[in-house]
């Protein structure tokens, strides 16, 4: 074919891209869009685990169906590949450039060694239950739930048949450590320090990613998406409820401990170590650091304000809005992916406690709170999704971001 090293390029980069968990809405435009750069008439269809592309060359049509393992979200590899298309097309780099980069990544995965991923899965969950209202015991019980999550799937890794019901059996674990807990000091905020453990799980982004997904007439990603998040939810809901179970079966008696711990630079350190969890979650570089930084104590303090002056939902709107605003800047000024800086941000916004509240009401026969807990994480939802894309109506990074 004529212009086979073309094709082979804008296939591969789009096999990375959405592999490493480029949203599917962008991912089609930005794909387009470099097919039309690199003069080949193409039209894209990506869903969950494929993409289908048909393209035409002369008199000649073809189509290419490529299967994508979906892996964890991995931000240093989507700014590294979005870098490429806008170097290639700034003139800064030639296609043998381009495509030597990109194996290169293909080859070379950035990813972090399995007990650093271990460490700061605990230290992010462990500093999230301070930040959402505990203190040093909530702290040390939702970094030991951190800690085994971790482990398991690292495990998880090597056991394949481990890997089905790692969800489970982590909120199984959650749910019992922190009733130990619950048993043994007074005051203890066993919810938080529950939901905050399992925080890395809950698939709160990925709804709202779903949604997103949705609104921009994606309807078969965004389906896939929103089932795949709804399982999840359903799963860890299983395991709370098989955790509870257990822990009913084992009453003793034991002398509380009154022990409360929760000085006021207790959650300014936490709002340090938060960022760093996520740096690691998200597989970002450490250079990165104080833009995720910057996303998540912005995200975390606009909240916070609106809430004193408006209602949950507009307030989230609002902190959403800016947010975006300030990463899609942040993308424009840096030349980098604003993803950076959105995706930490939006997680101390995603209504994902909300879904596990939701489907646990259910599971417990509580049918009217359930549906109305539903309700209130979908409202929670599109306000999140709406503030984002008004932000790129204001910003529109991919019209601006275009290297010279």
């Amino acid at each position: 074919m004529k212009n086979s090293k073309k094709i082979e390029f804008f296939i591969k980069i789009a096999k990375l891209l959405q592999a490493n968990g480029y949203p599917t809405h962008k991912l089609e435009d930005l794909i387009e869009d470099l097919c039309k750069f690199l003069g080949i008439e193409a039209e894209v269809f990506s869903s969950s685990g494929s993409i289908f592309i048909s393209f035409k060359e002369e008199e000649n049509h073809y189509s290419r169906l490529i299967k994508v393992k979906n892996s964890d979200l991995n931000l240093h590899n989507i700014d590294s590949l979005e870098t490429i298309i806008y170097d290639l097309k700034g003139e800064k780099l030639n296609l043998d450039e381009a495509i030597a980069k990109t194996n290169e990544i293909e080859k070379q995965s950035f990813a972090y060694k399995n007990w650093i991923n271990t460490l700061f899965f605990a230290v992010s969950t462990g500093s999230a239950a301070v930040v959402f209202g505990g203190g040093l015991m909530e702290f040390i019980c939702s970094f030991l739930i951190g800690v085994f999550i971790g482990a398991l799937f690292t495990l998880s890794a090597y056991f394949k048949r481990i890997s089905k019901i790692t969800v489970v059996i982590a909120a199984i674990f959650a749910l019992m450590i922190s009733s130990i807990f619950s048993m043994v000091f007074v005051g203890f905020k066993q919810e938080i320090a529950t939901i905050c453990g399992l925080i890395i799980l809950i698939p709160g982004f990925s709804f709202t990613i779903s949604i997103t997904e949705i609104v921009n007439n994606h309807f078969v990603a965004g389906l896939s998406r929103l089932t795949s998040s709804f399982i999840i939810f359903v799963m860890i809901a299983i395991g709370l409820y098989i955790g509870s179970e257990i822990s009913k079966q084992f009453h003793f008696s034991i002398q509380k401990v009154d022990f409360v711990f929760n000085p006021f630079w207790l959650k300014w350190i936490s709002l340090l170590l938060v960022p760093m969890g996520f740096l690691v979650l998200f597989k970002a570089k450490i250079k990165d650091f104080i833009w995720i930084a910057i996303a998540c104590w912005s995200s975390y303090f606009l909240f916070v304000f609106f809430t004193k002056y408006l209602n949950q939902a507009f307030s989230v709107f609002l902190s959403a809005f800016l947010l975006g605003l300030l990463s899609n800047i942040f993308a424009v000024w840096k030349q980098r992916n604003s993803s950076l800086m959105l995706v930490p941000g939006m997680i101390l916004l995603v209504p994902g406690s909300l879904g596990f509240f939701s489907v646990s009401h259910l599971l417990e026969s509580n049918i009217l709170l359930g549906i109305e807990t539903s309700i209130s994480m979908l409202s929670i939802s599109m306000a999140l999704v709406f503030g984002i894309i008004f932000s790129n109506i204001v910003v529109n990074v991919e019209q601006i971001k275009i290297k010279k």
